[in-house]
């Protein structure tokens, strides 16, 4: 009789033992596809550097992860893209629409702040940069890492823009993107909010006068077609996060997420590379394209600047975040 009781707890220990490491095999075996989407074309930065994040990925992952990339938004728009994100029907994302990952994203787009790639990427790294990507989770997003997204000029088919007072009258695409909108605005333009892939044809048939994008857009979009005058404004530079979704983050082994997470920073340095390589290249297709570009002065510049502080109030007083946040994050920069 003690020999059965004794058997009976031995089987008792042993069977949940064997039944979790038959579940960590399973887990361990298990492949993941991972569909990731985005508005660009497959000659853009972004479709490059995700690319090198799909090799990545699946040469560490020995193929339990496997990556699909979907360009050119056929997967839908970028609000189309985020939602399916959160809801799980596609697994991650990246690109813009800021406020619909976080509205914390839009601290890094208030205009003329980075002076350079190098500042911005200080405040991804910075414990700052580590509390916006969090900020995230709420909507049901992980968001992985942010980079540069590229700093933006001004473009237009009615005449060269040296002022705000040219701006006035213009209709200027923008994404629906509110701090975009709202230094067009303070610069006196209209904005008109068009998805990022119908530009082209809005610009071409005159629903809007212009666009606002980093010569790596306007030259892999091909808007220089469409568009008579460039101004080199730099006044914004705009963070490139890359994102998934939450639940579909928690679902994966620790060990697949750290992989993933590797690569997401992987993909923003190597997005950043690109960027900083390409610039001259791009301007260079721009100019070739017919398009006349004017460089405003320093005191021309300033004009744009004094026009866009209400800019920075707008939103703290909105409370999308505060001048504390905005103050720290200008120590960060400026280190």
């Amino acid at each position: 009789m003690k020999k059965i009781v004794s058997l009976a707890l031995c089987l008792v220990l042993v069977l949940p033992m064997l039944f979790a490491n038959g579940q960590t095999e399973q887990a361990a075996q298990k492949v993941y596809t991972l569909k990731v989407g985005h508005a660009s074309t497959t000659e853009s930065t972004r479709h490059k550097a995700l690319l090198e994040f799909e090799k990545y990925v699946e040469e560490k992952s020995e193929g339990r992860l496997q990556i699909e990339i979907y360009p050119a938004a056929t997967l839908g728009n970028e609000s189309d893209m985020i939602e399916a994100m959160k809801l799980g029907t596609l697994e991650m994302f990246t690109g813009g629409v800021f406020a619909s990952q976080t509205p914390m994203l839009e601290i890094y787009l208030m205009p003329f702040f980075f002076p350079t790639q190098a500042d911005l990427m200080k405040v991804s790294h910075s414990d700052l940069g580590k509390r916006i990507m969090a900020s995230a989770e709420q909507y049901g997003i992980k968001m992985l890492a942010i980079g540069d997204g590229g700093s933006r000029q001004i473009t237009n088919n009615a005449h060269p823009i040296k002022s705000p007072e040219d701006m006035k009258g213009l209709k200027i695409r923008t994404p629906p993107i509110e701090s975009i909108i709202k230094s067009m605005e303070a610069m006196g333009a209209s904005a008109v909010s068009i998805p990022y892939g119908d530009t082209y044809m809005a610009l071409k048939t005159n629903v809007a006068d212009g666009q606002e994008n980093p010569l790596a857009n306007i030259g892999d979009m091909k808007f220089y077609e469409v568009q008579k005058y460039m101004t080199m404004i730099d006044y914004q530079f705009h963070p490139e996060p890359i994102d998934m979704g939450l639940d579909m983050w928690n679902s994966l082994p620790a060990d697949l997420q750290q992989i993933i997470q590797d690569g997401a920073w992987l993909y923003t340095d190597t997005q950043n590379k690109l960027r900083r390589d390409l610039n001259n290249h791009y301007y260079d297709m721009i100019v070739a394209g017919g398009v006349q570009v004017y460089k405003p002065t320093a005191a021309e510049r300033d004009q744009f600047i004094k026009a866009c502080n209400p800019v920075y109030k707008y939103f703290v007083d909105k409370g999308i975040f505060k001048q504390a946040d905005l103050d720290e994050m200008r120590a960060i920069a400026s280190k």
